[in-house]
C-alpha cells in the first residue's frame, strides 16, 4: 500500500472521524494506533501519529474469520511483555513487532501482511508460516524454525535456519550461517545476497539477483549454475570454487580471484574484474582438450 493511499485515508479521518479499511492494519491488536515507523518516511509517520494518536479501533473490526472458520487478526500484533509470546491467528494482516527477548510461537500462522520482526534471542517457532508481505527480521536468534516459508516480499535477515521451500526474496537477503547453506528452491533475490559464515552455498535454481552478491571469507564454494544475471557486483574473493555456468550479465565489478576454474571471455570488458591468475590459461586448456576430443575418431567395439 502506497504512502499516498495512507495519507488520503488519514485526511479522511481528520475530516470525518471515520477509520477506513486501509488504516486497520496499522492499529495494534488492542485498538490503539501504531503506524509504520519502519517503512514510511519520517514526515508521513509523524503526520499520521499527530492525527491518529487518539483514534481507537472497535473490537469488532480487529478480528475476523475466513471461509474455513480460521481466525484472522486484521490489525498488527505488538508485544512488549517479558514473557513467552503465543500468536494464535491463522493470518495477521498487519505487522508482527515483538520487542521482547522471550520465546515466540505461532503454530497456526500461515501469512503476515506486513513486517515480521523481533530482537529476541530465544526460540522462534513458525512451523506453518508461508508468506511475509514485508521484512522478515530475526537476526538475534539462531533458534528459528520456519520450514515452510516460501516468499518474503521485503528483506530476509536471519541466521542459521533451514529454508527448503524458500522461492523468492523481494529485497535484501542477508544473514550468518555456521553450516552449509542449501537453498534448493530459491529463484530470485530482489536486493543483495549478502551471506557470511557457511563453507558452501548451494542454490541450484537461482536465476537472478537484482543488486550485489557478497560472500564472506568463510565461503569457499558457491554453486548457482542457473544464475543468469546479477545487477550489481559479485564479491566472491575467497571462494575457491565458483560455479555459475549460465551467468551472462554482471552489472558492475566482479571478484573471483581465488577460483582458478572460473572464466568468461565476454566479461573482460567489465570495469573491474579481479580474476585468478591462472583462470584464463586453464580455460584455454580446457577448450583445447575439448576440441581435440571432438576431432578424435570414434572407436567401434
Amino acid at each position: 500500500m502506497t504512502e499516498q493511499t495512507i495519507l488520503t485515508s488519514i485526511e479522511h479521518f481528520a475530516r470525518t472521524g471515520e477509520i477506513q479499511d486501509a488504516l486497520v492494519p496499522y492499529f495494534k491488536q488492542g485498538g490503539r494506533w501504531a503506524g509504520d515507523c519502519r517503512n514510511w518516511t519520517k514526515s508521513t509517520y509523524k503526520l499520521a501519529s499527530s492525527i491518529m494518536h487518539q483514534a481507537f479501533l472497535p473490537e469488532i473490526r480487529r478480528t475476523t474469520v475466513n471461509a474455513q472458520g480460521e481466525a484472522i487478526l486484521c490489525t498488527s500484533f505488538h508485544w512488549r511483555k517479558r514473557r513467552d509470546v503465543e500468536i494464535p491467528w491463522f493470518e495477521v494482516r498487519g505487522s508482527i513487532r515483538i520487542k521482547s527477548l522471550e520465546a515466540i510461537s505461532a503454530t497456526n500462522l500461515r501469512s503476515v501482511g506486513g513486517d515480521c520482526y523481533s530482537c529476541t534471542d530465544g526460540e522462534v517457532n513458525f512451523p506453518n508460516l508461508q508468506r511475509v508481505g514485508g521484512d522478515f527480521d530475526f537476526q538475534s536468534t539462531v533458534r528459528l524454525h520456519a520450514p515452510l516459508l516460501i516468499e518474503v516480499e521485503g528483506s530476509l535477515m536471519a541466521n542459521q535456519f533451514d529454508m527448503p521451500n524458500l522461492e523468492s526474496v523481494g529485497n535484501r537477503f542477508s544473514g550468518y550461517w555456521s553450516e552449509d547453506l542449501y537453498l534448493p528452491k530459491l529463484r530470485q533475490v530482489g536486493g543483495s545476497l549478502d551471506i557470511a559464515g557457511p563453507e558452501r552455498i548451494i542454490a541450484p535454481v537461482l536465476k537472478w539477483v537484482c543488486y550485489d552478491i557478497i560472500l564472506g571469507y568463510g565461503t569457499t564454494v558457491f554453486c548457482a549454475n542457473m544464475l543468469e544475471e546479477v545487477g550489481g557486483s559479485i564479491d566472491a574473493q575467497y571462494a575457491r570454487v565458483f560455479q555459475a555456468a549460465a551467468l551472462r550479465d554482471v552489472g558492475d565489478s566482479l571478484n573471483t580471484e581465488s577460483a582458478p576454474d572460473f572464466y568468461r571471455a565476454d566479461f573482460e570488458d567489465l570495469a573491474f574484474w579481479e580474476m585468478h591468475p591462472d583462470a584464463q590459461r586453464r580455460w584455454r586448456l580446457r577448450g583445447a582438450v575439448r576440441a581435440q576430443m571432438r576431432d578424435m575418431p570414434t572407436m567401434e567395439i
